[in-house]
């Protein structure tokens, strides 16, 4: 743990080198009074003194001497933590040497400037010592803690901690460590001090001193009916944790699903995860839960536990694929009775690995929502060679420009996984427009704010008026592509 200069008083470098140089000059000064540079060989303060001058310069001089050591100490200190990459002296260290300086050159000040013997010095602080240790017992014991802690690096200041008790766990920041306690605050922003006695009694794992790069591992598990193929849903799992990492940056590209056990008529799934250690955990579940729960309404899976609560049980699969995912897209603002009509005659397609599904240029008047699987969006650089931009996952749509109004298709898109994917045709939509002529204006609206986000606007106050703009233009085109009329 590096020692900040705000957590030890240290003199400016300048006013280091002249309390050096008082020294030197105390010593030219001494040595004029009293024939030697060194006050205590002209001093003796048991037996009295003459030369009160003398005496009091002597005291100073141990007292100068003292405060110069301990200053160099901690530059010395303060200098090799910032050099240092790895190993840093911790500051309750540097709090001990300044107590250990001065208790040294007091005991030796004692000893010159009274005249006495090592030996009966020693002798009484020994006996002494012993009861001010039994006395400041506990104290002792927190400090050691202390030492412990940092000088064997268990953890330093901001580290992240998982910490086990009771079955649960609970992930807490460091945020202070002094001689007695240990300051933490957890997920939610409260802060806890622990005695450091107490905190080295703790089982904790320090996420912040991981080798490799790992974060904080969490695990959870749900279930879901026995009539779903596990082979699939857990393809989906792997799908949606993909996707949740792509697209959140405090999730890290590690994870591993499977299966947990099987009781009655369900089947209980493992999800393993990684993320930031300051993510909470139940936030961090509900964004992998969301994920999963648009992967399999886009696929048509069964999210009930019990066979006889599904709703759709007289439904075919393509159906149910689109029922569960429509609200995700443009069909959004089809009603219920438009949207179960326009699921009796969409089709199903199925694509491996690699196909190519839409190519650049080529005029075609469907759109796919991708039920599973996903898709990558190529455009070719200025070499020519073909460069992904975008990946869409489940429950995306694409080709919905060249649906409603004939546009050519912008951008080629393959299948980079083994995805199923449901095809809406301009004949699937044209009764809709028909029986419904505001669903234009409000598809044309939906098409406009979409272009506005793949555009960039240069300042925000013209955003609006460009959407409206936009949303009339295309409304024409859609009226012209449907209906013939400009």
């Amino acid at each position: 743990m590096s020692v900040p200069n705000s957590r030890v008083f240290l003199l400016p470098k300048t006013i280091l080198w002249i309390v050096i140089a008082l020294n030197f000059g105390l010593m030219i000064w001494l040595d004029k009074l009293a024939d030697s540079p060194w006050g205590w060989n002209a001093t003796d303060l048991e037996k009295g003194s003459m030369n009160l001058l003398v005496d009091g310069l002597a005291i100073f001089q141990f007292v100068l001497l003292a405060f110069t050591l301990d200053q160099i100490m901690r530059f010395s200190v303060i200098r090799y933590n910032t050099l240092s990459q790895k190993v840093h002296v911790p500051a309750i260290i540097i709090q001990l040497s300044s107590i250990l300086v001065y208790s040294v050159v007091g005991l030796v000040a004692y000893v010159l400037l009274y005249d006495h013997s090592f030996n009966h010095i020693l002798a009484t602080l020994g006996a002494l010592s012993v009861g001010i240790a039994y006395i400041f017992r506990d104290l002792i014991a927190e400090v050691v803690s202390s030492i412990t802690i940092q000088a064997d690096r268990l953890v330093s200041i901001n580290d992240w901690l998982e910490v086990s008790h009771d079955g649960s766990k609970e992930y807490l920041q460091v945020k202070e460590i002094d001689h007695r306690m240990v300051v933490l605050k957890n997920i939610f922003g409260l802060t806890t001090r622990m005695y450091n006695q107490k905190f080295l009694g703790m089982s904790f794992i320090n996420l912040s001193k991981q080798e490799g790069g790992v974060w904080s591992r969490r695990r959870f598990e749900y279930q879901l009916t026995a009539r779903n193929n596990p082979e699939r849903i857990l393809a989906i799992m792997n799908l949606a944790m993909a996707h949740v990492i792509e697209t959140h940056p405090e999730f890290r590209p590690w994870h591993f699903c499977s299966l947990a056990s099987i009781q009655e008529g369900a089947i209980s799934y493992l999800v393993l995860y990684e993320c930031l250690p300051e993510v909470v955990p139940y936030q961090a579940q509900s964004i992998i839960l969301l994920s999963f729960i648009r992967f399999f309404k886009a696929a048509g899976v069964n999210l009930n536990r019990l066979e006889a609560q599904h709703p759709l049980e007289n439904f075919t699969d393509t159906q149910n694929r689109l029922l569960d995912s429509y609200e995700l897209g443009i069909l959004r603002l089809l009603n219920n009775e438009e949207i179960t009509a326009l699921s009796n005659v969409i089709k199903t397609k199925y694509c491996y690995a690699g196909q190519p599904i839409i190519k650049k240029g080529a005029e075609e008047d469907w759109m796919y929502i991708i039920s599973e699987g996903c898709l990558e969006v190529k455009i070719a650089d200025k070499t020519g060679e073909l460069k992904v931009v975008a990946t869409l996952w489940p429950g995306d749509f694409v080709g919905e420009m060249s649906m409603l109004t004939g546009a050519v298709r912008s951008a080629d898109v393959f299948a980079k996984t083994n995805v199923i994917l449901l095809e809406v045709s301009k004949e699937n939509i044209a009764p809709l427009l028909d029986s419904n002529p505001e669903l234009v204006k409000q598809f044309s609206d939906v098409l406009a704010q979409r272009q506005a986000q793949n555009e960039t606007f240069a300042t925000q106050d013209g955003k609006d008026n460009t959407i409206a703009a936009a949303s009339k233009s295309i409304t024409a085109k859609i009226l012209h592509f449907f209906l013939k009329k400009k």
